[in-house]
């Protein structure tokens, strides 16, 4: 048997050589003549990921069909038949919900993110959930985040006005507050974040007027604020907004680990009910759609074995690389080991393109030297930065990266492991709009592979997808093939 290091550069694509292509820009000469040689190109997008045909594939998506060696149907896509069928509107838990508000006469407070890209959440989720409560709730008040990374960096005012449009035949719901993911969503522990958003949209001593939300908004942009990092602000109410155990507190975000935060500090703080679209770790909830435990992973079956293991990642993806990368599993596995490497305090990663990628650098090969079976470490660096917009950061963040992976690579070569370097999709390849505006939002593009070893790069299958790097790992340490895994090795065979 071999060890094996999985290397997942975040967000890190192959895509149309230009200007703005900070993947293929960056003088990354360590990581270029990988890709010289051998490699696979990897599909990350639509059903090869368990969402819809063409949506752009993410992080969580992404780990967790590395991590299942088959393709699993996400939440997005059960909620979207739901919703096509008109499954969604009998779910149980939403049933209970209008029969509780009938009942109680207390008001709905729907939060989530104005967006329709599927990454996070779907504004149209929001809209189903007004059309079926309003008419037996006294009143509605929505809590929007804006997006601008799965977006266009100030689509805001696109969406405020069709959520305007949209809402207006309902004389029982308005808009409460609005404020950035950053604030709202922030998944690193920046509580301060957080609260920020929480008070915002329950606790403030100053309101912006409706009519005014778009100049508030246009306000935030003109400041250098784009819709992800737009100042959270409640917005003036005709209804009287005052929360009491008879109300229920609906976050409509289907993907858990940007609401974690704010669902905690909700249940803490308010005595409404809480309800949410998916399962939120540990937080106690009413759930719609409660996340479905993929069994039969790749580190399950490496546990199972007895073989030694360890995740590495920083605050930005070590959920991914637990969590995801296990099925949605939060304990370790028995002889699995992992190491959590705090992110900066930064709201902007442009300000600091090497992240934590050097502590990471130490912790991998601290791991390698004691001789880990498979370890398994994630850098968020092309994704993060890529996600900023900023293309000189990205670059300088790559050029930095591309050494981080030059000594680790080299390092676990001499001690005998098998590396496989891959991507969950990708981001930084794309850094400008055909409109010439900052692209942050991950892209269709495929995504590298390669496997190497102290002796030679393996010649690859030139296609395949996220279902073939588990198979892969285990054909890299000669282990038999796992019954549950429908990938299939990448490893061309002579």
């Amino acid at each position: 048997m071999k060890k094996s290091l999985l290397i997942i550069l975040d967000g890190y694509g192959e895509g149309e050589e230009n200007e703005y292509n900070a993947v293929a820009n960056a003088n990354t000469p360590f990581l270029k003549g990988l890709k010289a040689g051998s490699h696979a190109l990897i599909k990350t997008d639509g059903e090869a990921v368990g969402i819809f045909k063409g949506e752009l594939g993410g992080s969580e998506v992404g780990h967790t069909t590395i991590g299942a060696g088959r393709i699993i149907k996400s939440t997005v896509k059960q909620i979207h038949d739901d919703v096509k069928t008109g499954e969604f509107r009998n779910n149980k838990v939403l049933q209970e919900v209008k029969n509780t508000l009938q009942k109680s006469g207390g008001c709905l407070h729907l939060c989530g993110m104005m967006s329709d890209m599927n990454v996070h959440s779907n504004i149209n989720h929001a809209y189903e959930i007004i059309d079926l409560l309003s008419p037996t709730t006294k009143h509605i008040f929505l809590h929007l985040y804006t997006d601008g990374r799965d977006t266009s960096p100030y689509d805001s005012l696109k969406y405020i006005k069709q959520v305007k449009n949209k809402i207006k035949k309902y004389q029982n719901c308005e808009i409460a507050s609005i404020g950035g993911r950053g604030y709202a969503m922030d998944r690193e522990d920046n509580l301060d974040r957080t609260e920020i958003a929480f008070n915002a949209m329950f606790k403030a001593d100053k309101a912006t007027e409706l009519k005014e939300i778009e100049n508030y908004l246009k306000t935030q942009h003109r400041a250098g604020n784009n819709d992800q990092f737009v100042i959270p602000t409640h917005i003036k109410t005709k209804e009287d907004l005052k929360l009491t155990n008879k109300d229920v507190l609906f976050l409509f975000n289907f993907r858990e680990d940007r609401v974690r935060q704010m669902a905690k500090m909700c249940k803490e703080r308010l005595k409404c009910q809480l309800v949410t679209m998916s399962s939120v770790g540990v937080v106690k909830s009413k759930v719609l759609y409660p996340a479905p435990k993929v069994n039969h992973t790749l580190s399950e079956y490496l546990s199972n074995l007895g073989l030694k293991q360890i995740k590495i990642s920083e605050s930005t993806k070590y959920a991914h690389v637990t969590y995801f990368l296990n099925g949605g599993r939060e304990e370790p596995f028995p002889n699995e080991d992992r190491k959590h490497i705090i992110s900066h305090k930064v709201i902007d990663f442009a300000t600091t393109p090497k992240m934590r990628a050097n502590e990471i650098v130490n912790e991998v090969i601290k791991a390698t030297d004691e001789n880990y079976d498979n370890i398994v470490v994630n850098f968020s660096n092309p994704d993060m930065l890529g996600h900023t917009g900023n293309y000189q950061a990205t670059v300088e963040a790559l050029e930095y990266l591309d050494k981080c992976v030059k000594k680790v690579v080299n390092h676990a070569k001499k001690l005998g492991y098998i590396i496989l370097l891959t991507a969950d999709h990708g981001n930084a390849e794309t850094m400008r709009t055909k409109d010439g505006l900052p692209h942050m939002a991950h892209t269709l593009n495929r995504v590298f592979c390669v496997v190497l070893d102290n002796t030679h790069q393996y010649q690859l299958k030139r296609f395949g997808g996220l279902c073939d790097i588990s198979p892969t790992i285990l054909d890299m340490m000669e282990i038999k093939p796992y019954k549950y895994f429908e990938g299939k090795s990448l490893i061309v065979k002579k």
